[in-house]
């Protein structure tokens, strides 16, 4: 993630050998517990530091088509649904879903949902639910991210939680995208950020590259964006068995406007529909290209 300022932590101890020991001076024990308290929350600040606005909130709600080699087939959304409290934390509550549609349903159901639970000051996961609905296959799971002691509560269906190490900042596969938005002022072509993930059992750090910046063509206008390439390596928006690529809006708020994931015969694009509780800059055709669209 973003390279973060170390705090400096105060050794206490009494006074030795080149300390002044002068008459105002007087070690005491519990003034010293005291400072060693307050070096200790100083040390974790970072954890808790963020209090810029974010480039979402409550009320976003962005909804994609889905397509494989031309053919509409399915249905995304993203969407900021509330913001509460968990555990004395402020969260917003992020809706996922990717369903299959049309003709298509017909022959394979989709009916994927996930609840991510995003810490906005820590800026970090606190709970990811994620039911996953594919013609027979059916597949829940909770992870509890307890960031303060780096460690994570998995539980698939019915069976028994597990515990597991992880990095304090922690994502999950959903919250990451969101995590991304934030980075605007890190967008520089040629750069790789991290972001550390937990999912599936899985520890690991996600490395997003900013490919290049684009123009892209949408049956709504153009759209100027900021292209990047992670490598996620479990299920997430998509499951992971090829590349993905994201165009996010080349302004403040980085709105996911296309996906791409690349699997053995052709790729699935995701492309933005419709859109509401954000502003999305669109630049008018020319006359003269009003009737050239970009197809997916």
């Amino acid at each position: 993630m973003e390279d973060r300022p170390r705090h400096q932590q105060q050794t206490l101890r009494k006074p030795g050998a080149g300390q002044l020991t002068g008459p105002g001076w007087r070690y005491k024990p519990r003034r010293a517990a005291a400072r060693a308290l307050l070096a200790a929350a100083l040390s974790l600040s970072p954890l808790f530091a963020h209090a810029e606005p974010l480039p979402f909130e409550p009320g976003e709600r962005i909804a994609y088509d889905v397509s494989w080699m031309g053919i509409i087939g399915g249905e995304g959304l993203l969407e900021v649904v509330s913001r509460e409290e968990r555990a004395g934390r402020p969260v917003y509550t992020l809706h996922i879903v990717g369903r299959s549609t049309g003709w298509v349903r017909d022959l394979y159901r989709v009916e994927d949902h996930t609840f991510s639970f995003f810490d906005t000051g820590l800026l970090a996961s606190r709970r990811v639910e994620i039911s996953i609905e594919e013609n027979t296959y059916r597949k829940k799971k909770v992870i509890e991210f307890d960031q303060e002691n780096a460690t994570a509560s998995y539980r698939v269906d019915n069976d028994p939680p597990e515990s597991f190490a992880i990095d304090r900042g922690s994502q999950d596969s959903f919250s990451a995208l969101y995590r991304l938005r934030t980075l605007r002022g890190q967008m520089q072509v040629g750069r790789t950020l991290t972001i550390p993930i937990f999912e599936d059992r899985t520890r690991y750090t996600l490395e997003v590259l900013v490919a290049r910046k684009e123009r892209l063509n949408l049956p709504q206008g153009m759209v100027d964006t900021i292209v990047v390439e992670p490598r996620l390596k479990t299920e997430g928006i998509f499951r992971r068995r090829g590349t993905m690529t994201i165009w996010l809006s080349d302004d403040g708020r980085l709105i996911p406007v296309r996906m791409k994931s690349r699997v053995i015969l052709g790729s699935f694009y995701a492309t933005i529909r419709e859109w509401q509780g954000v502003d999305l800059t669109l630049i008018p055709y020319p006359e003269k290209a009003a009737g050239k669209r970009e197809g997916t």
